[in-house]
């Protein structure tokens, strides 16, 4: 893909991954491998709330920080899934002084109670409009109905309830333990030699610890013969009504032991081949006055779900229309369709990476799944239609979840 990159272990065991490109943009992103899957229920001895992830992000990234480096030319963003979260810098300067500022308040807290006390104040409007919001309720309820006992139906983001509970002692103990050196990599994107860049983070000196506390894992037992509950509906005051269907994958260690890593190649062109851009399906809404308003595909522990939202005054006919087309997903996708989507998102993924913010982006999150970008999507180019079709007469099997949000009180 003319993409190189170099991998270094520094000296605190920290991962540093360096992406060159020829550009006057800089970029550096800094992957904690820890997101918003609810792995541990104690942390030696002390009860970690839902929503840790979510919480230290933003005291890491708050909106002082966020405008300290704006005033010197660097832009500072922030996100979060299940897997992971990252804080990526963009500056057309010399991005090592922010990231060095950056790494510091990772490396130890910088935060206070007030500091967390004064976000939930804050937070507290963003997740009064989540709930009011029917898209959302849709979504959430979907998810949560689609699973017996995993974490993953919880998602990522706390709610106000969630937040009552985290505290400074929590927050930072959290922090100690998954903001540490086997969990941080630094993917850096430059016109610069490998040479520069190890010198240049090395002079930062900057470290972070290896965690020495004890986990206290959840213990559960995911049924993936069976939802939660198939069928939801509920009303709230709106312009439209709101239907999500969620499919349900079989665990991780199923689908590889079935597969190997084929289906990390797979999902990446997932959504557009069979939804997102397929014109039958598209059409087929079309014929019953739905609209495809947003899909996602997510994965965390050892899950991966779908959900797929529309807009519809007409559940009946959209869940009967799409239970059809789920059962018989093989036959709904041509071989004209898989080569052409699977060109089209190779020479995207080309032209992506030959921005160093889009670079560290997509490496950062195919390191989640322990490879490559370009490694990735070597995969994804050698992929042929039989064997993906063969994946897609699966589906039928996946199990469903529907929550659909009818205007009105």
């Amino acid at each position: 893909m003319g993409c190189p990159y170099y991998e270094e272990e520094l000296d605190d065991k920290t991962k540093l991954i360096f992406i060159p490109r020829k550009s006057e943009l800089k970029s550096a992103l800094v992957y904690v491998g820890q997101g918003g899957f609810n792995h541990a229920k104690m942390l030696s001895n002390s009860k970690i709330p839902f929503g840790s992830a979510y919480y230290l992000m933003n005291m890491v990234g708050d909106d002082a920080f966020v405008k300290e480096l704006r005033d010197d030319a660097t832009l500072l963003q922030t996100d979060m899934d299940y897997s992971f979260v990252r804080y990526q810098l963009t500056s057309m300067k010399d991005i090592f002084p922010s990231l060095k500022k950056l790494l510091l308040r990772m490396s130890a807290p910088t935060y206070m109670e007030k500091d967390i006390e004064a976000f939930k104040q804050k937070e507290e409007k963003l997740s009064s409009d989540r709930e009011k919001n029917p898209i959302l309720l849709s979504q959430e309820k979907c998810l949560f109905n689609l699973y017996t006992s995993s974490p993953i139906r919880y998602g990522y983001l706390p709610s106000l309830k969630d937040g009552v509970r985290i505290h400074e002692s929590a927050l930072k103990k959290y922090q100690e333990n998954y903001y540490s050196s086997e969990n941080i990599t630094i993917f850096l994107s430059m016109d610069a030699s490998p040479e520069e860049i190890l010198t240049k983070v090395k002079e930062m000196k900057v470290s972070f610890k290896p965690s020495g506390l004890k986990e206290e894992h959840f213990e559960y037992e995911e049924d993936y013969e069976k939802v939660g509950k198939e069928y939801e509906k509920v009303s709230m005051d709106s312009h439209h009504s709101y239907l999500t269907y969620g499919i349900k994958f079989p665990s991780r260690a199923v689908i590889y032991d079935a597969y190997g890593e084929f289906p990390f190649a797979a999902y990446e062109i997932l959504l557009p081949l069979i939804c997102k851009e397929n014109a039958g399906f598209l059409s087929g809404l079309g014929n019953i006055r739905a609209n495809l308003l947003e899909s996602r595909l997510e994965e965390g522990g050892e899950d991966a779900y779908i959900l797929l939202t529309f807009q519809s005054e007409d559940e009946v006919s959209l869940i009967n229309y799409l239970t059809d087309y789920f059962s018989k997903l093989d036959k709904q996708v041509t071989s004209d369709d898989f080569y052409s989507i699977q060109k089209a998102g190779f020479m995207h993924a080309v032209s992506d990476l030959s921005l160093p913010c889009k670079a560290v982006e997509l490496f950062s999150k195919a390191s989640a799944n322990n490879m490559a970008y370009t490694a990735l999507m070597a995969r994804v180019d050698k992929m042929s239609f039989n064997t993906y079709r063969h994946f897609l007469s699966e589906f039928k099997a996946f199990r469903k979840a529907v929550c659909y949000v009818k205007k009105g009180k």
